[in-house]
């Protein structure tokens, strides 16, 4: 296979076509998807990996569904969000009375990091 393939679906695309041209290579996917498929594509696939080769019968059809996306509710909260649900002090700049700010100006808005 010497062309880059672009996406998924040209990638299934051209094994499919490469498997109605060649009958031996079709039945390597039945048999051994993943030999048949390193081999057609030239590399080696990860050891965890397992793939299944499915052939449609007339009046038969498979639909493969992609893993289910995470639950919003696992996904990590950025820095702001934990801020906000974690109580305390907000991220905002608000009226701050510090030692080295009170004798110029003592109700200046700053940030925690300009002092």
């Amino acid at each position: 296979m010497t062309k880059l393939i672009k996406s998924s679906q040209e990638m299934e695309a051209r094994i499919i076509e490469a498997a109605n041209q060649n009958p031996s290579f079709r039945r390597r996917l039945l048999d051994d998807p993943k030999t048949a498929l390193a081999d057609f594509l030239g590399v080696s696939l990860p050891e965890a990996v397992t793939i299944t080769v499915l052939e449609e019968q007339p009046g038969q059809h498979y639909l493969v569904l992609p893993p289910s996306p995470p639950s919003l509710d696992a996904l990590p909260l950025d820095d702001l969000e934990l801020a906000l649900v974690g109580g305390g002090r907000t991220l905002r700049p608000g009226v701050v009375n510090c030692k080295c700010c009170e004798s110029s100006n003592p109700r200046r808005n700053v940030s925690r990091s300009s002092c």
